[in-house]
């Protein structure tokens, strides 16, 4: 197992981005994406050019982890086996975007190399210690027990944010601590003392934020009325829900720069709607937590878009923050984190 590197691979729905890291001092040798549109639509074909890709540089890797977005009841990095793999085929319709292709890659690095061990890291892990108030459903028990609950995602870039974080800011880690995750997908997270206590994504990635193309926080009674009033089916529904809503449908586009860029109004409502609702739940995880003593702001939305942050912190000016002493923008930093959980598994 010695001397290789560790290659970390994320999967979605229409990429694959890999990076390869040193296994001893992990620094990073080779990074990229691999788009499925130049690789005739296969995660084979993806990974068989992010092989050749790391293996130029790198050579070829004694260890693979993988984000998985979702991991039903594991709570802990585990060794891909066929038993952790039914786990994850399980929690598929919990995240239909991630868990499927993380699947194909995963049996696509079987298939090429069968003795290569394989890690699979979850971004549900993070938030499995949140207090049972904050992921218990209010539903009949017998549901309960199939694992009806909040779950949370994000929890790689978390983990990451409160590992990095003297490193990053040169301070210590606030006691009450809200990180914004904003991206493509969009959450928050209470951390309180290093640990999640909430969080706004819930049983899937489709809760909290309004997004880029997922409309976050929506009434059931809503989806009740689509089904029985609308002629949607529950194909329809998830079809909207994932790639028709947001701030696609609020603003014309699913970029957050596109629409600050726009002179259009209805890509200004898209910005203020966002901001809105991303200081509304803010106030929500303040709550959890009993207070707050900073704020991270990380992804591709909260580390660019100063405007979005600045936005957020004018609706949260009753917090009394300080910009200069309790707000910082760290960069997000998954596969980092994956390789860290990687090695310390092995």
């Amino acid at each position: 197992m010695a001397g290789g590197p560790i290659l970390v691979l994320n999967a979605g729905s229409s990429s694959l981005k890999y990076a390869s890291y040193d296994r001893l001092s992990l620094r990073p040798l080779v990074q990229g994406q691999v788009d499925l549109a130049t690789s005739d639509q296969s995660y084979g074909a993806a990974l068989r050019v992010a092989l050749a890709k790391t293996g130029e540089i790198a050579g070829p890797p004694t260890a693979v982890g993988h984000r998985v977005v979702h991991g039903g009841a594991l709570s802990q990095p585990a060794l891909i086996t066929p038993e952790v793999q039914a786990v994850i085929e399980a929690a598929a319709a919990m995240a239909p975007l991630h868990n499927p292709p993380a699947l194909k890659v995963i049996d696509a690095v079987q298939a090429l190399h069968p003795d290569l061990p394989q890690v699979a890291c979850f971004d549900t892990a993070f938030h499995a210690e949140n207090p049972p108030e904050a992921t218990t459903f209010a539903l009949p028990e017998p549901l309960r027990a199939k694992g009806l609950r909040r779950y949370g995602f994000h929890g790689l870039s978390y983990a990451s944010t409160v590992r990095r974080f003297k490193a990053e800011t040169g301070q210590p880690l606030p006691n009450r601590l809200l990180v914004f995750h904003l991206g493509a997908g969009a959450s928050l997270a209470a951390i309180l003392n290093g640990k999640g206590v909430a969080t706004t994504m819930g049983f899937s990635p489709l809760d909290g934020l309004t997004m880029a193309t997922r409309a976050g926080s929506l009434d059931p009674g809503l989806l009740l009325y689509l089904l029985q009033h609308e002629g949607m089916s529950a194909v329809d529904i998830n079809q909207m829900l994932n790639h028709e809503s947001g701030l696609k449908a609020l603003g014309g586009y699913p970029d957050m720069k596109a629409l600050l860029e726009s002179e259009t109004e209805a890509a200004r409502f898209a910005v203020s709607h966002f901001i809105y609702w991303a200081a509304r739940h803010a106030g929500s995880m303040i709550a959890a937590m009993q207070g707050i003593d900073g704020v991270v702001f990380t992804g591709g939305i909260g580390e660019n878009a100063a405007a979005i942050r600045s936005g957020i912190l004018g609706r949260l000016r009753w917090a009394r923050l300080n910009p200069a002493r309790q707000v910082w923008v760290i960069p997000a930093d998954e596969e980092g984190e994956i390789v860290q959980m990687v090695k310390e598994f092995l």
